[in-house]
């Protein structure tokens, strides 16, 4: 069996990091001057919704299709519920959120581009940032092993992630000795160079740093496709935080999802309107 040691210079993560830190807002200047134009009845008896900005920007979209302002469903709940029921998702799209997510895997960020209609992305570059002092992600079926497999798998992981650490350092180290200078029109140019070369040697298991904003609809199809049972185990965690969070800023949003318990002590997420 191998038997590992952790160095204390090897970061190693085993839960990622989420950050709300874009959420919808409203211009009530300008959505009381439209319904004046329009002679509709002002903002609080034509929009429900309240201080809800994220319900209201989606009560406006979805009144105007019909112009149905001041009329109709009075309840802001029943309101979003009929919408979500209908699977009228389109007016879902107007409201966004972006959150930074740190202490995960390229490995995930691998499987959550993926996720490209109503998704945008900024993610730390291996090419501009030195990795020499770069984490690992343990995955989670490496991190709840049991007993002396466990112990073993665990090894073999730590193992795997210092040496890649090492080659990483060695391979730019050699790099920067061999690459000439006078061929790149800049010391950073050089530097990308040798830095994207060196990246090659890093594993999925590297921790990545990711701004992802998306909108309503976006997100309750990530969160429902990755919540599910069948999801990688990382990504699934992630998938549920983000569910926690939005659930909390937006419960009428995403609160007709469920959140049940594996027997492995994972969780897992479904809604009660699929495919909106």
């Amino acid at each position: 069996m191998l038997v590992w040691k952790e160095s204390a210079a090897m970061n190693v993560l085993s839960q990622p990091r989420v950050y709300l830190v874009s959420r919808p807002s409203v211009d009530w200047d300008q959505v009381a001057a439209f319904l004046e134009d329009e002679g509709l009845p002002p903002v609080p008896e034509s929009i429900r919704a309240g201080t809800d900005e994220s319900a209201a920007v989606i009560e406006i979209s979805a009144r105007l299709c019909y112009m149905s302002y001041g009329r109709g469903r009075r309840d802001i709940g029943d309101f979003v519920n009929n919408l979500l029921s209908s699977k009228d998702g389109s007016v879902f799209e107007h409201v966004n959120y972006g959150f930074v997510f740190t202490g995960v895997s390229r490995s995930l960020t691998h499987e959550l581009v993926r996720h490209r209609a109503g998704f945008a992305y900024s993610q730390r570059s291996q090419r501009y940032v030195d990795e020499s002092d770069g984490s690992f992600v343990i995955p989670p079926a490496v991190e709840r092993g049991e007993g002396g497999a466990g112990d073993e798998a665990r090894a073999i992981f730590m193992e795997a992630a210092a040496e890649a650490g090492e080659r990483y350092d060695r391979l730019a180290d050699a790099l920067d000795k061999s690459l000439p200078r006078d061929v790149f029109d800049s010391a950073r140019d050089r530097r990308k160079a040798i830095r994207q070369a060196a990246r090659a040697v890093l594993p999925n298991a590297a921790e990545t740093k990711i701004f992802v904003t998306g909108n309503v609809r976006a997100w309750r199809h990530f969160v429902e496709m990755r919540g599910a049972a069948t999801a990688d185990w990382e990504i699934r965690s992630l998938a549920l935080m983000v569910l926690d969070v939005l659930r909390s800023e937006a419960p009428l949003l995403f609160g007709d999802f469920s959140v049940d318990e594996m027997p492995d002590g994972t969780r897992t997420a479904a809604p009660m309107y699929s495919k909106v």
